[in-house]
Parts: structure tokens; sequence; C-alpha cells
């Protein structure tokens, strides 16, 4: 029987969802999850996931409790937890080497690539000559705002490419809308969640579903490399339901309108290189990935393979 506990404990501040267990002991594996705020409901589904492999191995490797902290950890903070371990057991991220090297990735892109497709926010006064792109160069014309740490100012960087950065999530948007840079590159899910959530607080908010940059941009669990077999156990799940076809119906339930404006006929795409991405992890991954994705990525892995 399963049983979820929803808890704030004063000294930790986070909520707990607990299998048939009223308190963690050696038998229970304590999974701890940050909290980042975001105005998309991507999370969500990554949440649902990371219970959903749990609970389809928990025959094999017995019960799980996951703590979510309730607090914000911003993204370098969290990969600072996984290398503690007592912090943090399992966050989520796109690739980035350092990560990589610090904690263990789990070989299963999450959000099946959809974050390849980078589109951006902008405001009015930006929005013609956006939609007006007809090549990658088209875009030196535009200064891009990135948070610290974002996997994609690494390949922005690459390209020489003028970067604001921001050191808050919701300062982005300030500064956006203050024109302090022209362009807000985001994944379709984040492009249309926050675009419904803070259209009005910011009111010249928009975005082009004209143009947008492609790159392989995979999502994945990062788990602490003290609870290897917690990585083992997540990748088996995350497998297992994809194969059963549980991971289609959240993913349908989640990203259905984001599939609708990446398929829309008028949205043209520019290729850029992802230099935290080599050939040989996009072939591990391609099983996961969107059938329509693989027809747009294959060609520049299979004519330019990138190490």
């Amino acid at each position: 029987m399963k049983l979820f506990v929803c808890a704030v404990l004063s000294f930790a501040l986070y909520s707990t969802v607990a299998i048939s267990s009223p308190a963690p002991d050696d038998s229970v594996t304590v999974v701890q999850v940050p909290h980042m705020n975001r105005a998309s409901s991507h999370l969500q589904y990554v949440h649902a996931l990371l219970e959903l492999s749990l609970e389809s191995t928990q025959q094999e490797f017995g019960e799980f409790e996951i703590r979510y902290h309730s607090t914000e950890t911003l993204p370098e903070r969290q990969l600072k937890g996984l290398e503690v371990g007592e912090q943090f057991s399992v966050t989520v991220s796109h690739a980035k080497e350092r990560w990589n090297n610090a904690a263990i990735r789990v070989p299963f892109p999450l959000v099946r690539g959809l974050a390849s497709y980078r589109l951006f926010f902008t405001t009015p006064n930006i929005l013609p000559a956006l939609n007006k792109v007809s090549s990658l160069k088209d875009f030196y014309q535009f200064s891009f705002g990135q948070g610290v740490g974002w996997s994609t100012s690494r390949f922005l960087q690459d390209k020489h490419f003028r970067i604001v950065y921001g050191s808050r999530y919701e300062g982005l948007f300030v500064m956006l809308t203050a024109n302090r840079f022209d362009l807000l590159m985001r994944s379709p899910y984040e492009l249309t969640g926050e675009h419904v959530n803070l259209s009005q607080q910011y009111p010249s908010l928009t975005y082009s579903t004209r143009t947008a940059m492609l790159t392989y941009l995979p999502m994945y669990f990062y788990v602490s490399d003290k609870q290897p077999e917690l990585a083992a156990r997540i990748e088996k799940g995350l497998k297992t339901a994809f194969k059963a076809g549980q991971l289609d119906a959240l993913y349908e339930k989640y990203f259905h309108s984001s599939l609708a404006l990446i398929h829309s006929p008028e949205l043209r795409v520019f290729w850029i290189n992802n230099t935290n991405i080599t050939t040989q992890q996009y072939l591990a991954d391609k099983p996961y990935l969107l059938p329509s994705l693989i027809k747009q990525l294959e060609p520049h892995f299979v004519s330019h393979p990138q190490h």
C-alpha cells in the first residue's frame, strides 16, 4: 500500500513523499531533492518521473522516501550539495561537463530532447527583427540574457555571442523588459508556461513562434556519487517505464502545447552546436528521443561527429 505524507520540518523545510513507512531506517532509501522556483510545469513532470522510477523498482531495491526541499537552491549550489552527498541525493540539469565529472549522470533524456528547440522571449521593439532572422549569423545583432551556470551559456560563448548574465531567475525577466538585453532563451515548455504565468506581471513580454535555434540539449537526473545504487535504480526505473508506455501518458499531459509549438509549420530553426555533448552521448540517448527531433539532429551528428 502506498502512503503519501507531506510535512514541513522546521530544521530543513522540506516536504516528504513516503512509501509504506512512518520513519526512514536502513531499509528505506531516502532521496533528497532540491527546490527550483520556475513558472512552468516541467519540474512537476520530472518529479512524477522520479517517483515512477522508484515505484517501479521497489520490489528489487526496496522502499523509498522522497524529501522535497521547499527553499530554493541555485544550480551551482545544488551541484555542491550533490558532491557532499548529505544535503541532496538527486537533481536535474541539462548536460554540463562539470556536472558529468562531479556527479553520476543517469543516461536517460528526461524530456526526450524537447529542450533542444531554443525559443526566445523578447520585447515588442525587438520582435520584428527576430522574426526576420534567416541564418545563425543574423542572431549576432542581439544580446542574450543568461543565468549563471546555465549550460546554454557555453555554446553561446563558443560562437562569441553577446551575453548579459543575471544572478536570479526572476531577475532575468525584469532585465529583459527593462531592455538590458534583447533575447531570453527558453525551452518550449518554459516559454509556454512562463508566458501564461508572468505576462500579467510583465505585459511587454512576448515571443516569436517563427524563429528558434536548434541544438541537442538533453536534460538528465544527476545523482550524488555517494549513492550509486540510487543512480542504477532510477535508470532502470525510467527505461522500464519508457518500454511499458507509462512515460508517454505523463509526457502528453505536461507537454501537449509545447509539441504543438515545435511542430508548427511556420517555425524555422537554425543549428548551433552544443559543445557540452558528444556524438556518443547523442547515440546513447537516441532510442528515447522524439522521432521528429531525431530527423533534424541526425544530419549534424552523422555528417559532423562531435567529440
